[in-house]
């Protein structure tokens, strides 16, 4: 779909950062083609407005404040209520393992925020028009994580476990699957410690359990079974 010369794009912004969302406030309101239908600090906020705003693409921050549903777990809410949504994700955390998961969850195109305003805006155009963004240096990278985790996998692993992924995942305690689950939305071991309150060797702790209960030995075969992880949980 080309949008045509006179029809703007409807923008909105979910970034807990406030000097973030002001810096697309200006930046914005000199692309004629872009409109910006609103800037939101939080999740609860996002889906409160989305019920009354007409968004074409939503610039979605990966990580949020403690408290908020951020990460694969938002991303999933929103495909589940706007399945039609394009999202497009600007995160600090440029990991090529979060980009194939987020890509893999119906996200249309990711930046780093280290990339310009100029940049983001193009993103969001190609994202606009229905293609698929990634910039060239995470498109190589998510090219070759994939590359390396097919070979990895195919030395290392018995593909007969994948059937009993599911039974693996029932062996986790609670916080062992909170853990994994939050690992898998792109938070450090650190970030999961201050999250939950916990410390960080507890936390190294729990992560190490898990893998060694599904029988994975290491951060990336913990990212090939994704999608089965999540889907037993």
């Amino acid at each position: 779909m080309v949008y045509a010369h006179n029809k703007q794009v409807r923008v909105a912004v979910l970034d807990d950062h406030p000097m973030v969302r002001t810096v697309f406030e200006l930046c914005l309101k000199h692309e004629p083609d872009i409109h910006l239908v609103g800037t939101w600090a939080s999740s609860n906020e996002l889906f409160n407005q989305l019920r009354s705003t007409v968004v074409d693409v939503l610039v979605l921050d990966f990580l949020l404040g403690e408290r908020e549903l951020d990460g694969l777990a938002l991303v999933k809410q929103l495909r589940n209520h706007y399945p039609q949504q394009k999202i497009l994700i600007s995160s600090s955390m440029e990991s090529p393992a979060i980009v194939k998961m987020v890509l893999s969850a119906g996200v249309k195109g990711f930046i780093g925020k280290s990339h310009n305003m100029q940049e983001i805006t193009h993103a969001i155009r190609q994202v606009a028009q229905g293609r698929l963004f990634l910039s060239k240096e995470v498109a190589y990278e998510v090219e070759n994580l994939y590359v390396m985790s097919e070979e990895s996998l195919d030395d290392s692993l018995d593909f007969s476990s994948k059937g009993n992924m599911y039974e693996k995942v029932k062996t986790l305690s609670p916080r062992e699957v909170e853990v994994v689950r939050c690992f898998l939305d792109g938070l450090s071991v650190s970030q999961i410690a201050v999250k939950f309150k916990r410390s960080r060797k507890t936390v190294s702790g729990q992560k190490q359990s898990a893998l060694k209960k599904l029988g994975l030995r290491s951060d990336s075969e913990l990212f090939k079974y994704s999608h089965d992880l999540m889907s037993g949980y």
